[in-house]
């Protein structure tokens, strides 16, 4: 697991609210609190959708909502002249992202071992943090999982020019 302190909150937060480099991640889950607290279930209602869109969710495999699609409400509710006394968002990489991670050369780590990586942001008295996870489907002593995602999110924290220090 890796821990990140966001040095350039505001940079970090155009990137995730307004830019679209976060937007390919599904979202579990997100939770903002301002004069209430909202919470946010990423998973799809799929029930909720025409049977053509059904399939269509079935066929790509969905279960969370993409972050491009939670954003503009999230956005809404941070929106303000004072901040969120603390907010929580959990990103996941999609099966297809997942898979995509996974083909990297020399990559001895296969998707049926892994359950999830994610990244989860979470801001609180004043203070932004990232931090990676990886859920496994068993237990295993092998770190190669956790050090591939870790350093697949340094990079991209990297190439989005976020000013970041480990913890």
């Amino acid at each position: 697991m890796l821990a990140l302190k966001i040095n350039d909150i505001k940079t970090f937060m155009n990137q995730l609210l307004i830019g679209t480099a976060f937007d390919s991640f599904p979202m579990t889950e997100a939770s903002v609190t301002t004069f209430n607290t909202f919470t946010i279930d990423g998973q799809i209602n799929k029930d909720f959708f025409d049977t053509d869109t059904q399939n269509i969710l079935a066929q790509n495999g969905a279960v969370y909502s993409l972050w491009k699609e939670i954003k503009p409400f999230c956005r809404n509710i941070m929106r303000g002249k004072l901040l969120p006394l603390q907010f929580r968002i959990i990103l996941q990489l999609t099966p297809g992202q997942l898979s995509e991670v996974l083909g990297i050369p020399d990559s001895q780590i296969t998707d049926h071992a892994i359950h999830s990586l994610s990244l989860n942001i979470h801001y609180k008295n004043k203070m932004l943090l990232c931090t990676t996870g990886v859920s496994l489907k068993s237990f295993t002593l092998d770190k190669n999982p956790e050090q591939l995602w870790d350093g697949i999110v340094l990079n991209f924290l990297k190439q989005l020019c976020v000013d970041f220090e480990p913890l």
